[in-house]
């Protein structure tokens, strides 16, 4: 359940009120003045099947360029009225949502600035993958991506090429780069300290993921449009993390551990993998809201949203291009 709270100048409020009869929406007004400006201020309880619907008609109403024209939406525990129930189920039943634009970004919003739990889980995330990787243990290594905060940021980075959000975009990107970073510096201390006190054996796990392949390539896309879609359609996000944190954390890593060893050929190998896993999913992810038509609601912003997203496909695609150069090279 949602309550949506609309503030509007005067000369347009007659327009939203029409919206809000047509949707058969319970609502309250009240005038109100933002500054000098005569408004008309609207709360409104809306089922989650509408929320964006109705915010998505009201906004066509009014000109957001207007500095007191604004839309709040909150969060409702629970409410008692027939009349939600009805429009619940009427929502149920009606074919072709629209697109949860406001829902895409509520989840991803806090992933789109580095802090400290984020940073602590991918610290944990990487503790557990390291003693999976030396025991040797897959069961360890599944356990340790549950932790992962990864998925996240890469569906937040996903939602704002969609929507053009250049500024936000290049955070996004620092602070994923910046946990990548953080797990390949633990690993190689964690693996340094280690070794001075007992001999490291080189297994299977790390083998396995010290070396990028071209299928490395279309598991990277593959587990992108995966988590793209989980994340467009609300499904439930654990399997698709797991599915992608397993594919990103190990080899960074990896990473770590041959740097720790000065093993140049495991650094190498599995830098070239989490990079490849990296782009692969940030490539699949935005192609699917891509596709999907994620865009902003207001014309005068999707043009420039989708040339922007449009350069943020061809930057990751032309970067992909080139590991898959290195890939094919290292390779021969």
């Amino acid at each position: 359940m949602k309550k949506i709270e609309v503030t509007v100048v005067a000369p347009d409020a007659s327009k939203v009120e029409e919206v809000l009869r047509s949707m058969e929406l319970p609502y309250s007004v009240s005038p109100s003045k933002v500054g000098d400006q005569e408004c008309v201020s609207y709360s409104i309880l809306v089922p989650d099947q509408l929320s964006d619907k109705v915010v998505d008609e009201v906004s066509k109403r009014m000109d957001m360029r207007i500095k007191s024209n604004t839309i709040t939406v909150y969060h409702v525990e629970a409410v008692i009225s027939t009349c939600i129930d009805r429009l619940k189920e009427k929502a149920v039943k009606s074919n072709g949502p629209p697109s949860p634009l406001e829902r895409l970004v509520e989840v991803t919003e806090r992933y789109t600035h580095l802090n400290r739990d984020v940073t602590l889980m991918a610290i944990f995330a990487t503790i557990v993958a390291l003693a999976g990787l030396f025991l040797d243990n897959v069961v360890m290594l599944i356990g340790a991506m549950l932790l992962s905060p990864l998925l996240g940021p890469i569906n937040a980075f996903a939602v704002h090429a969609s929507l053009g959000k250049i500024k936000k975009l290049v955070k996004i990107e620092i602070l994923i780069l910046a946990l990548l970073f953080t797990v390949i510096v633990i690993s190689t201390l964690s693996t340094y300290m280690a070794s001075m006190f007992f001999p490291l054996p080189i297994t299977g796990q790390i083998l396995s993921r010290s070396h990028a392949s071209l299928i490395d390539i279309v598991i990277g896309l593959t587990l992108g449009l995966a988590g793209g879609l989980a994340l467009f359609a609300a499904l439930p996000e654990i399997l698709i993390g797991v599915a992608v944190a397993v594919a990103l954390v190990p080899p960074a890593v990896v990473t770590g551990i041959g740097l720790a060893l000065m093993n140049l050929e495991i650094f190498l190998g599995a830098l070239l993998l989490t990079l490849v896993y990296l782009l692969g999913l940030q490539l699949g992810s935005t192609l699917l809201l891509r596709v999907k038509g994620v865009s902003p609601r207001k014309y005068y912003k999707k043009a420039e949203a989708k040339r922007h997203s449009a350069y943020s496909i061809i930057i990751l695609s032309i970067l992909l291009l080139i590991l898959i150069w290195l890939v094919i090279t290292t390779n021969l």
